[in-house]
């Protein structure tokens, strides 16, 4: 963790201002976060522990989805360490418990709006090269019957659709509610990938298993009822994703043993389980 010497310095050569007020904000799980002055939040990333992270891939990001006004307003971006210096958005809210309603809407069109612009990074997400490589790091696994039949089950139509510019990392901590918007917040998983990847990724990582909130969801996104092909497919991409995060989150555990890292293991084993015995 940087000291406070270490953040004022970097905030003063970066704005060449002092930072005269310095609070910490909840840390994600790759980076540091702190409210500056009450009105810009610093990023300081931690030290690099996936080799999928690309600082340059985000600054460009950020810029191309500046136009939609899906995001934060980004003041400052390191391309070489991802250094990050953003308006703070005041008065906000993240989802509490299950979605309300509005924020499920107010999601899906905020996803429907980037993946119609049809912006592209040229570099893929790669699904199930980064899930053999977070496997690789791992000690214990998933039944392999169980994850050869899953992954293909997602290989035969994946490839599909158009790859588009994704989040793919539609967590509740990088949902910011307003009224009557939301702002999506940290791209550092942001690359081409099928847009099925994203709403999955909002339905599984919000535990939304309520069936008319997934429906309402869908039907915003896609502006009519959601095809029962595409239903199931996005039922086989949550499975793999569970798969995906249960690895990633056990490659950090056995890397750096914090538990939050065992914590999110151990939901997503949860979720392959309850996959897995459905079947």
């Amino acid at each position: 963790m940087p000291s406070v010497s270490e953040i004022r310095n970097i905030y003063h050569v970066i704005t060449g201002e002092k930072a005269a007020r310095i609070e910490p904000l909840k840390a994600g799980f790759s980076n540091h976060s702190y409210l500056i002055n009450n009105h810009r939040v610093l990023r300081i990333k931690k030290p690099l522990k996936d080799r999928f992270y690309d600082a340059a891939i985000e600054s460009a990001v950020i810029a191309s989805i500046a136009p939609l006004k899906i995001s934060e307003s980004v003041l400052y971006f390191n391309d070489g360490d991802g250094t990050k210096l953003s308006a703070f958005l005041p008065r906000t809210t993240k989802i509490l418990g299950l979605p309300t309603d509005k924020q499920v809407v107010l999601v899906a069109k905020a996803l429907r709006k980037l993946h119609r612009a049809k912006l592209a990074t040229g570099r893929s997400f790669d699904l199930f090269e980064r899930l053999n490589y977070y496997k690789s790091k791992c000690v214990d696994f998933v039944d392999t019957v169980y994850e050869r039949k899953t992954i293909a089950s997602v290989r035969r139509f994946y490839d599909e659709d158009p790859f588009v510019l994704c989040h793919n990392d539609v967590v509740n901590g990088n949902l910011l509610f307003r009224a009557n918007k939301v702002f999506i917040i940290d791209f550092e998983y942001a690359a081409d990938n099928n847009p099925l990847f994203d709403l999955a990724s909002f339905l599984s990582e919000n535990d939304i298993e309520d069936e008319r909130l997934r429906r309402l969801f869908l039907k915003t996104y896609f502006g009519r009822r959601c095809e029962e092909r595409i239903y199931r497919r996005l039922t086989r991409i949550i499975a793999v994703q569970d798969i995906l995060w249960y690895y990633w989150a056990q490659m950090h555990y056995v890397s750096g043993k914090e538990l939050i890292y065992k914590r999110i293991a151990h939901h997503k084993w949860k979720a392959i389980m309850k996959s897995a015995s459905s079947r």
